[in-house]
């Protein structure tokens, strides 16, 4: 049993394409059954029209065949429908070989093929499509059974002049097969590549729609959660003032009220870092200090995590960074620790055009779903995630003109954050702006 075509858009461009060839192809047939039909009314040739006649009907059955074909249920291929234009070409060659060949006007039929396969098949294809009509009616020229309704200069003396204009035909048909090979496949190829773009642009307005639904979930759950939160904070520090409380108990409560304080600073800090992104500027900072502080930033909340840090040799250049990429980098630490494995490695490489933080692990390795496009919206992130977190940070980076990129090694998975250097005497904000302000965020703990 046949199943589903993967791309339901595609299954029905193409048999819509399928059934307008189907639909040329009738027209032409009526149009030599006209012919026929003329022909033998008018009695105006002492040629047998049986070889046209069977070749009609061949062109009948295979016009009949093909429609009945288009309502089954398997998808047109480009293969099958150059085979379609193929047929075309044949079953018009035998018509053309039994009504004068190159001398019946129906012979720029051979067009039709050409401009049909330029349209919508690779360009291959195309020329395939091409040789093979320019072939048939160049052979047209010679060979054919003569057909005096469409040949009366051949039996008034005037072969000569009928010659050069069935000559001029053949060369104003050469011609413009070859720009129509090329130029139409060209333009195609250019509106095919702005459809995609155009598609890639809906999928990113898309994806960005999708994360501000996200961001803003989080700070009204930030803003719900807070009164319950202050709420156990004074009710804890209520148990913690009764002299009665016994030490056990009390160092439990004490626990716990470290654990709210927790939640309450990382709900202010998700409530406020739409309005810290939007305030400030872009922080100018060397590529192993934002790399090295962000690390040791998100150990102290993952210290059971065993890591390590190296850097390239040398001076590291600037990039521009803001919270939203060191969050970005958290979410990749995030990953590398939960993927299993009981090391995480971090490093930092550049060129003269872009730096790279690279976080390895020894884990499992990642699904393959997640390495095809870490951008899109739905996502297996890590076994404890839905991916939501990475779909993020590849939005926050690739805003900021970098991108993330993820595979598989042996023995473990990388992730790649890459961002493009700042600009040589770009300045961000004025924390940043002396060698001394980054020496004294380095020794703050």
């Amino acid at each position: 049993m046949l199943s589903a075509h993967p791309d339901p858009d595609a299954y029905r461009a193409s048999l819509a394409n399928l059934r307008s060839l189907l639909a040329i192809r009738a027209i032409a047939l009526l149009g030599q059954a006209a012919v026929l039909a003329y022909v033998l009314a008018a009695s105006r040739t002492t040629a047998s029209p049986v070889g046209l006649a069977a070749s009609l009907c061949v062109l009948a059955v295979f016009t009949l065949a093909s429609y009945w074909r288009s309502y089954r249920p398997w998808p047109v291929t480009d293969g099958e429908f150059f085979a379609q234009l193929l047929g075309d070409v044949i079953v018009w060659s035998a018509l053309m070989y039994f009504s004068g060949g190159a001398n019946n006007p129906f012979i720029s039929y051979y067009i039709v093929p050409v401009v049909v396969s330029a349209a919508v098949l690779p360009w291959r294809y195309t020329w395939l499509v091409t040789g093979a009509s320019l072939a048939a009616y160049s052979t047209l020229l010679y060979v054919y059974v003569p057909f005096p309704l469409f040949s009366p200069h051949a039996a008034m003396g005037h072969g000569g002049a009928g010659s050069v204009h069935i000559l001029g035909m053949w060369f104003n048909f050469l011609f413009s097969a070859g720009l129509i090979t090329y130029f139409v496949v060209r333009m195609g190829a250019i509106l095919r590549a702005q459809a995609s773009r155009a598609a890639e642009q809906r999928e990113d307005r898309l994806r960005n729609d999708q994360i501000m639904a996200v961001a803003s979930l989080a700070a009204g759950t930030a803003h719900e959660l807070a009164t319950p939160l202050a709420t156990m904070t004074v009710t804890v520090d209520e148990l913690l003032a009764d002299p009665a409380l016994s030490a056990d108990v009390r160092a439990d409560c004490e626990i716990l009220r470290d654990q709210l304080a927790t939640c309450r600073s990382t709900l202010r800090e998700l409530s406020s870092t739409a309005e810290l992104t939007s305030a400030t500027r872009p922080r100018r900072q060397p590529l192993d200090a934002f790399a090295r502080e962000t690390l040791e930033r998100w150990a102290v909340r993952r210290p059971a995590v065993r890591h390590g840090f190296e850097s390239r040799a040398g001076p590291a250049p600037a990039v521009l960074t803001e919270p939203t990429l060191a969050q970005a980098l958290e979410n990749l630490l995030n990953n590398a620790a939960d993927s299993g494995g009981d090391r995480i490695e971090v490093s930092t490489r550049w060129d003269a055009r872009e730096g790279q933080v690279t976080v390895r692990d020894n884990g499992p390795g990642m699904p393959r779903e997640l390495l095809a496009d870490p951008g899109k919206p739905v996502l297996l992130g890590s076994r404890k995630g839905l991916g939501i977190g990475l779909m993020l940070s590849h939005a926050a980076v690739e805003r900021h003109g970098g991108r993330i990129e993820l595979r598989n090694l042996d023995g473990g998975s990388e992730a790649r954050l890459v961002l493009p250097l700042a600009p040589p005497g770009e300045m961000g904000d004025s924390e940043t702006a002396t060698p001394a302000d980054l020496a004294d965020d380095e020794e703050q703990p």
